[in-house]
């Protein structure tokens, strides 16, 4: 039956946009049959809504077109999962048993964005879950929130999970660590604890070192778990948004084995890294960003990259929602819903972006002064003026030192040169991506 179901989402596949499919029907997944219906699993409740509401009669049709009579009925996936819960089971593996971590699916080296400010921590990630012997086994990840260290992590842990399965692998952070030391403390079971990462364990990828600050006892059994670790050469990544020669309150004997081995920062990306990743997460959403979209976002989305994903996710969504094409005025709004309201234009700020871009003072482009190295400038800024800014032709005047009828000389001239020199459109596209740019800086 499950096979009926495939059917049916490659048949919804071929009739609405890629991004609308990865978005609302490639997470529902076949739960069973009740009678003559098919059940269907859905991740919450609002996707039952929304699914119903706008491809359930395409499925009935889709039914139809395949010549069978089933019936369909969506349903949330926690009420399965409730459901599951409820039942009894009787395990099923050894006591023994190192439990396999569960690593986030889009972990991977193949899906990490490598740019300049990240090179040589994938690096020493690539080489230290491919074994390259020249390379250290411990490796400290430096950077803040959001800028993928995690992602390295589990990327190398995947790696060596799948070229070596029964690798005894142990990633958690310092909080879980800390909850496992006070736990056997609590129940007289250190010695069981210390076995484990003694004989138990092969490859340790502890995260968020810098929360072992002030936990004095819980310092003290991870020094002497990696002592025992280090001394039999095993693989150690640590993660951190602090270095470990800034993290307060950690004592000596543990400050030392963090600086043991290779310490790598990563820093924000920078532009040309932000455009590669905002390319490869919408792609991997089913969808093909203009190169002005993508330039957009990437100037105005700096930082964190999962504020980059959100604003590709947000893109999909209400792209799906609105059920219209991904365009400036949709990008604008997804950035704004990110980042606030952009600062409004001013006379002032123009003024100051074009004296700085034709390398001339204040004094000179208010000046009574015909020079046309002076005149074109000016005549540039109170177009600009004139179309950014609500500024009235006698206000934008004022700012510099000219009356109301210079300056609609002066926004008529440039709109008439505009259409007989290609040099001037170009000169003015790029003095509004700089008015645009330090608009949403600000």
């Amino acid at each position: 039956m499950e096979s009926i179901w495939q059917g049916l989402k490659k048949i919804l596949r071929s009739k609405i946009p890629e991004g609308s499919y990865r978005l609302w029907i490639a997470p529902l997944t076949y739960g069973g049959t009740d009678g003559d219906t098919i059940i269907i699993h859905c991740p919450n409740q609002f996707f039952v809504s929304w699914v119903q509401e706008h491809y359930l009669p395409m499925l009935k049709e889709a039914i139809i077109q395949e010549g069978h009579t089933w019936k369909i009925r969506l349903s949330p996936a926690e009420i399965a999962k409730e459901a599951a819960r409820d039942q009894l089971h009787l395990p099923n593996f050894a006591p023994s048993e190192v439990l396999r971590p569960r690593f986030c699916e889009r972990f991977t080296f193949s899906e990490f964005v490598v740019g300049d400010s990240n090179r040589c921590a994938f690096s020493a990630c690539w080489a230290t879950a491919n074994r390259e012997n020249s390379h250290s086994k411990i490796i400290y990840l430096n950077s803040e929130a959001g800028l993928g260290k995690s992602h390295l992590t589990q990327a190398v842990g995947q790696k060596i999970l799948e070229e070596i399965p029964d690798t005894r692998l142990c990633y958690l952070t310092a909080n879980e660590f800390t909850t496992q030391v006070v736990r056997s403390i609590k129940n007289g079971q250190m010695d069981t604890f210390v076995r484990r990462y003694q004989n138990d364990c092969d490859v340790l990828l502890l995260e968020e070192v810098h929360s072992f600050a002030g936990r004095e006892r819980t310092q003290a059994e991870l020094a002497l778990a990696l002592d025992h670790l280090m001394d039999a050469g095993k693989t150690i990544i640590f993660t951190g948004s602090q270095l470990p020669r800034q993290i307060p309150s950690v004592n000596d004997q543990l400050r030392s084995r963090l600086v043991s081995g290779l310490i790598t920062s990563i820093n924000p990306p920078d532009l040309f890294t932000r455009k590669k990743i905002i390319e490869r997460k919408a792609t991997n959403h089913g969808m093909c960003l203009r190169k002005e979209i993508i330039d957009f976002l990437a100037q105005h989305l700096t930082g964190d990259i999962r504020r980059i994903e959100g604003a590709v996710i947000g893109l999909v969504t209400k792209s799906s929602l609105l059920r219209q094409p991904v365009d400036m005025d949709l990008a604008r709004e997804v950035v704004k819903d990110l980042v606030g309201e952009p600062e409004a234009i001013t006379v002032v700020t123009i003024r100051e972006i074009i004296c700085r871009h034709f390398q001339l003072s204040r004094d000179e482009i208010c000046s009574k002064s015909r020079k046309s190295s002076i005149t074109r400038p000016r005549q540039v800024a109170m177009y600009l003026a004139r179309r950014y800014t609500e500024s009235s032709l006698e206000t934008i005047g004022r700012e510099f030192n000219r009356d109301h009828a210079t300056v609609l000389h002066s926004v008529n001239r440039i709109k008439k040169q505009l259409n007989e020199s290609g040099k001037l459109r170009h000169q003015l596209e790029f003095l509004i991506n700089q008015l645009e740019k330090q608009q949403w800086q600000n």
